[in-house]
């Protein structure tokens, strides 16, 4: 039984894709050199991960604000210098949400990831941004599918569940963090994070890496989420649903939830 689960966790952890990471150099918070993005995609490639997106923090007013082209350009510099040996490199964006979000994206400030219709979007970790439903509203119509950015971290829906509402009437797609369930991001997030897998509204998990850490740690968490989950739903999470983000195809709402949902 024990050499069947091992062999379980490695046929399914052999090929993730991963679409939140901070790897490109120089732009945000994340890598700071290619040797820092080099030893990342080394770090995420010992757990399985064989796609990953760029998703560079893109905040209005700060430092993280490069343009797509500059951050386009920046990728092709770093695939001549890093062997990626069977890796496969994507642009994207963190997109702390805005007033002009569409301007800015029409402007090519901003990108979808892998010029696809979806878009990973960001809230405050610990205020109340009070006109993001009309912002999502906007984006929704544009024809961009937004994906909440971590939305166990955010403490206005660790207070309460029930304004997730709020983001699925918009379709939007959620993607969580998988270290949130060893605890990295504390308890709360780690409760509301299983709460939301168990309760299938989770379309996507991925790293939100920044930085090399133990290997191990990042195994050990991918391993939780396949224990809770199991391995056919841990497979479209970290590899059918992000695939499909890749090929511009369609993922299904989670909205349907809250109509059927009686307790919380």
């Amino acid at each position: 039984m024990v050499i069947t689960t091992v062999i379980t966790m490695v046929v399914i952890m052999d090929r993730i894709i991963d679409i939140h990471t901070h790897i490109l150099p120089g732009v945000d918070d994340g890598a700071k050199t290619i040797d820092d993005s080099r030893r990342i995609i080394e770090y995420l490639k010992k757990a399985g991960t064989t796609d990953i997106v760029l998703t560079s923090h893109y905040i209005k007013g700060s430092n993280y604000k490069f343009n797509a082209l500059v951050r386009s350009k920046i990728l092709e510099e770093l695939k001549k210098f890093i062997d990626l040996d069977g890796i496969n490199l994507y642009l994207g964006n963190e997109v702390y949400l805005c007033d002009d979000v569409i301007e800015l994206f029409e402007k090519h400030e901003i990108c979808t990831l892998n010029n696809s219709k979806y878009m990973l979007v960001e809230l405050p970790l610990n205020t109340y941004l009070k006109n993001f439903p009309n912002i999502l509203c906007d984006i929704s119509d544009y024809g961009i599918v937004p994906i909440i950015a971590h939305p166990e971290r955010y403490r206005f829906l660790q207070k309460d569940k029930k304004r997730l509402k709020e983001l699925f009437e918009f379709d939007c797609l959620l993607q969580c963090n998988v270290e949130s369930l060893t605890g990295k991001y504390g308890k709360n997030a780690k409760k509301l994070c299983k709460w939301l897998l168990k309760k299938d509204l989770v379309s996507f998990v991925a790293s939100d890496v920044h930085y090399p850490s133990n290997p191990r740690n990042l195994y050990k968490a991918y391993k939780k989420l396949c224990k809770l989950v199991g391995p056919e739903k841990f497979r479209e999470l970290t590899y059918l649903n992000p695939r499909r983000v890749l090929e511009n195809k369609e993922i299904a709402s989670k909205f349907d939830y809250f109509w059927k949902e009686k307790t919380w």
